[in-house]
Formats: C-alpha cells, structure tokens, sequence
C-alpha cells in the first residue's frame, strides 16, 4: 500500500481547463462545467464570469487546494458508513431491474464491505440469485446534494462458516455493538468480493470514480474519525478566528466560516459572503496524522492568521 504521504495531492478540478482523469480517476467533472450546468450567477464567488481580483485569486487557491486521493476518500467514506443502500437485481421483477434496500454494515481492513443478512429480506435472495450489486455510502451528517457519497460495485457472497465468518462478525458487532440479532438462525454473514471500482461524488465540483484496484489500495483517513467533534468545538467557539484564517490562507474576505469536516491534509469549510455561502477547501500548513497533529495545525494556523490581521491594522492606522 501506498504510504499517506504519497497519496496527499492537489485537487484535479481545474478552474480554467480540464485535467488529466488518469492523475486520480477514471471521470473527472472540471470546475468549469459544474458551474456551467448549475447557472451560477456571474457575480458569484464560484462564477468564472466574476472578475473580482479577490475573487479570481482565490479560484486560482483553489484548484491547487490539496485534498485526499479519491481512492482514500472513498474508502475513508466506507470505513465511517454504518448504513448504506444495497441495489440488487430484483427477482420480482425477473431479475432485470434493481431494487434498493437500506443494510447496515461493516469494512474489513481491505475495504470489503460485510453485511449480516436475514434470509427473511428480499435483497438476501435477490443476492443468493445474483450477487452482482452496488452498495451507495453518504457521509456521516450528509444532508443534500453538497455532501459526500460514495457507490461502490461488486458481487456479495455469502462468508463460509469458519475464521472469516469470526472476523465478519468481530468486524460487524464493532460497528454496530447493540446488533444482538446477528446470532440469529435466519442471519448470515455476507461480504462484497471482486470489487469492480468506486465512483465519488465528494460534493460541488468534485467527482471521479476508481478502479477496485485503486480502491483496494486506498488507505483510510487517520483523522477523519473524529472530525465532527474538532469541528463542532471550533465552529461553537471560534468563528471569528476561522474567519481570520480564511482571509490569511485562502486571500478571501467573508463573514462566517464553518468547519464542515476535516482530513489529514485539511479542511472543507462552508463560508460566507456577501449574503452566498459556499464551500471552500483550506489545506493545512503541514498534513496532521492524528487528534494531536490536527490541533497543533489549527492553532499554528490560527495564532499566524491573528498576527497577520494585527500587524495589517497596524500598517493601515499608520497610514
């Protein structure tokens, strides 16, 4: 597996042109046509009509933005997700059209998904018939379009008795600890193999899909874990210097920012100007790898944004 570091790049949704799908994906939607599709008004902080000198310079920070791989966003988004949409070949409908059923699940340290499925539910014969499916994981808090997901495909089979079936098990009762009902007779332990790809909608203007290949050497996220709680903290108790570290980082001028969630390399944020809220990218100064790292990079980065402010009123009452 590919060390974190390597796989820390820029995002590839260029601003201006297209990028080159092979750097992180096989699909890749640019900024451009995104804004295109949603009529975006030109006076908008995400429009490529506006001709703002702030504007523009913080779309140009933006397509360089270090963000995770999609191989490790996805998989970061699988290891987070308890439920998710299973999409079988229904045999109500002589198997030729799909039908979607919430499960609830687990990962194994490969990304593999493992499901613990009655033989009462539909999608368990539907599965027994024909394994091939797709398995449809939102974000955690995901709300709308804006929020990440993520589908990955494969085929579920079903987890012979014996040591996998205990590691399913293991792995299935960490993530949901109250699932007492999996010792049942009518349940089974089921697991999706031969995973064919992912494809990412990761929110506005970032999707792309990759390969199971890809996917299977995609690395979880070490800080997204506990993201809510760091953002939660920083958003009730330090608006304005969130606000501060948007204007030193990312150049841009706004009247509320929020954390929506952070990773290794840093955080998506939604902030606000001039009445429009937006989502915005802010890396950090260097990746943080852990509870630890992410603190000591948020106030690095917060005591620099207060000197940076500081020392710029003091220029200006000088004047």
């Amino acid at each position: 597996m590919a060390s974190l570091a390597s796989r820390l790049i820029a995002p590839t949704l260029a601003l201006r042109a297209r990028v080159n799908p092979a750097s992180t994906g096989r699909c890749v939607r640019s900024f451009r046509l995104s804004v295109r599709a949603h009529d975006v008004k030109g006076d908008s902080a995400v429009s490529m009509e506006n001709v703002d000198p702030e504007i523009v310079a913080f779309q140009a920070h933006q397509s360089t933005a270090a963000k995770l791989s999609f191989a490790d966003e996805c998989r970061t988004l699988v290891d987070l997700g308890r439920y998710g949409v299973i999409s079988t070949f229904s045999r109500e409908h002589d198997g030729e059209y799909p039908s979607g059923s919430i499960v609830g699940f687990a990962s194994d340290e490969m990304g593999r998904p493992i499901f613990a499925l009655s033989s009462m539910s539909g999608h368990t014969g539907d599965l027994k018939a024909n394994g091939k499916c797709s398995l449809t994981v939102t974000a955690p808090g995901f709300q709308g379009a804006a929020d990440a997901r993520v589908t990955i495909t494969g085929t579920v089979e079903l987890i012979a008795d014996g040591a996998d079936a205990k590691e399913a098990r293991e792995a299935y009762l960490a993530k949901h600890p109250d699932a007492f009902w999996v010792d049942f007779g009518d349940f089974t332990w089921h697991r999706m193999d031969g995973i064919l790809g992912a494809r990412l909608v990761g929110g506005f203007a970032r999707a792309g899909g990759v390969t199971g290949a890809e996917y299977a050497d995609g690395s979880v996220d070490p800080v997204a874990g506990f993201s809510a709680p760091i953002a939660s903290h920083m958003n009730a108790d330090h608006v304005d210097a969130l606000v501060a570290v948007v204007g030193h980082y990312v150049g841009l001028t706004v009247e509320n920012a929020q954390i929506a969630s952070l990773d290794a390399v840093g955080m998506n944020m939604v902030v606000t100007r001039g009445g429009e809220s937006f989502k915005i990218r802010l890396p950090f100064t260097e990746p943080a790898v852990d509870r630890k790292g992410v603190k000591e990079a948020l106030v690095g980065m917060t005591k620099t944004a207060a000197k940076a402010s500081s020392e710029k009123a003091e220029a200006k009452a000088e004047k």
